[in-house]
């Protein structure tokens, strides 16, 4: 697909008659399915006296009850061997952290380094910060059973506007998305207003510096400048528009349905005079599916792996300046 192309084929009629049968034809075979199975429960209380058919309620209403705790409890068990299967993840993510921490103070090129040498250093670093994106988003993975993307987001003046970009992805979806997120910093098509959420969480007066939603289709109010990057004739404002919306619009252009962020913020310090909330960018990852993230928890991983990479962006910003200065076109 080349840049500023749909990403559908063409054929929204199609893919919404598609779409609408299978719903028709799913509550159509429902229908039957109960139909069918009150037909065979007269069956069977009809060859009973009363009792046998006090004792076949009584027996049916014990069992179900059983299963449903028994389902309660497994899914709360495995909720939480998830959380603890996660460890190794985290840990490995913190070892990453002190390495970036390692390689940056001691591979800086000095006075006099070459323009290749501090290319080198740019890209090395950054595919230091894309295994520690590998190992969150392997960490999202087993917590939510799906395929999930991670990136790291950072911020950049145009003028006196603000503006961001991807600096880099899992290897995941890194490949895949690189053109377009070239694309997006030659165009500056990312303005920081544009994107709500990201416009509320660099404030300094707010009292949560992140966001979550598990159902962008349905989120009513939120704007993105994503919509017109992946499909161009989408529009930035996704709106709930009730049921005739939900029919006749077009298909949903993010390949994700479900996403947190939070921002790659210091904030007040109050023992230190003169230090300043810096927000920096942010750091985010999505899923393909509906309903995946836990808000109470998952918002706290993604929050100590954004404030671990704070200072090690810091250093990576100040390179990147210097190498820009040194005239080093950096990709």
């Amino acid at each position: 697909m080349k840049l500023g192309e749909s990403v559908t084929d063409g054929s929204e009629a199609w893919f919404r008659l598609r779409r609408y049968a299978g719903w028709v034809a799913g509550v159509v075979g429902l229908i039957l399915a109960l139909i069918a199975g009150f037909d065979l429960i007269k069956l069977f209380f009809s060859s009973q006296d009363q009792i046998g058919r006090v004792a076949a309620i009584y027996f049916g209403a014990v069992s179900l009850i059983v299963i449903l705790a028994l389902c309660v409890y497994a899914y709360f068990t495995i909720h939480k061997v998830k959380y603890a299967n996660i460890t190794t993840n985290a840990h490995k993510i913190s070892h990453l952290i002190r390495d970036i921490e390692t390689y940056m103070q001691n591979a800086k090129p000095k006075e006099g380094a070459t323009p290749g040498e501090h290319e080198k250093y740019i890209v090395e670093t950054r595919k230091m910060f894309q295994a520690v994106l590998d190992q969150l988003a392997r960490i999202f993975l087993i917590l939510t059973s799906t395929h999930c993307r991670t990136t790291i987001k950072l911020i950049y003046p145009v003028g006196d506007e603000p503006y961001f970009y991807t600096l880099t992805r899992d290897s995941g979806s890194r490949d895949a998305c690189h053109e377009m997120d070239q694309w997006r910093v030659r165009q500056n098509h990312d303005p920081l207003s544009k994107n709500s959420e990201f416009v509320r969480m660099t404030g300094n007066k707010g009292t949560s510096w992140y966001f979550i939603s598990n159902n962008l289709p349905r989120h009513h109010g939120f704007s993105t400048t994503s919509m017109t990057a992946y499909q161009p004739n989408y529009g930035e404002q996704v709106a709930d528009g009730g049921v005739l919306h939900r029919i006749f619009h077009r298909r949903w252009p993010l390949p994700y349905r479900s996403t947190m962020a939070c921002a790659i913020r210091r904030g007040e310090f109050p023992d230190l005079k003169g230090i300043e909330p810096l927000t920096l960018g942010f750091l985010t990852v999505d899923s393909e599916s509906r309903g995946v993230f836990t808000e109470r928890w998952d918002r706290e991983i993604l929050f100590a792996v954004a404030d671990a990479l704070f200072y090690p962006l810091i250093r990576f910003i100040a390179a990147q300046n210097e190498a820009r200065e040194r005239g080093v076109n950096l990709a």
